[in-house]
């Protein structure tokens, strides 16, 4: 089963508890979101172009109202069953395995989840929501530009 991509042209999410470790948990503020590009026939999906503002606290169940939030940012996405991916700060891109538990990729797999699938609402799991949603071990790997990222 392919996940369903969302093309609608602005979303907004709820704030969220993007992960919690070692006494530090990071929440996630999605105030806007764009579909700004398309994949390939090889490689389909969306590029989505989310806007996200960040917020530390040492408690999981802190109020929305008492996070102290930082400045927005945007963040690229790409959408896709085939090649899951987030571009990094130098304008490559990473394809992620969604649905394979890393550590390291909590975080950026929750981004992903909330920026392709807005209308998600909470789990405690972000890689067995990605299974639920129909994703599957994909191959990671960096590219140098999406040109790159959306050829086979």
């Amino acid at each position: 089963m392919k996940p369903i991509l969302l093309a609608a042209a602005l979303a907004q999410a709820e704030p969220y508890l993007a992960r919690c470790q070692m006494g530090e948990c990071i929440h996630y503020d999605q105030t806007d979101r764009q579909v700004v590009g398309q994949g390939s026939a090889a490689v389909p999906g969306d590029l989505v172009l989310v806007t996200l503002r960040q917020a530390v606290s040492d408690d999981p169940d802190t109020p929305v109202s008492g996070l102290d939030w930082g400045e927005p940012s945007p963040v690229q996405v790409f959408c896709s069953g085939t090649r899951p991916a987030f571009m990094a700060g130098d304008a490559s891109y990473t394809a992620l395995d969604l649905v394979t538990p890393a550590g390291a990729t909590t975080l950026i797999t929750t981004m992903y989840l909330r920026a392709c699938h807005p209308d998600l609402g909470t789990f405690d799991d972000p890689f067995a929501a990605a299974s639920d949603l129909g994703y599957w071990a994909t191959g990671t790997g960096s590219y140098p530009d999406f040109a790159a990222l959306i050829r086979r």
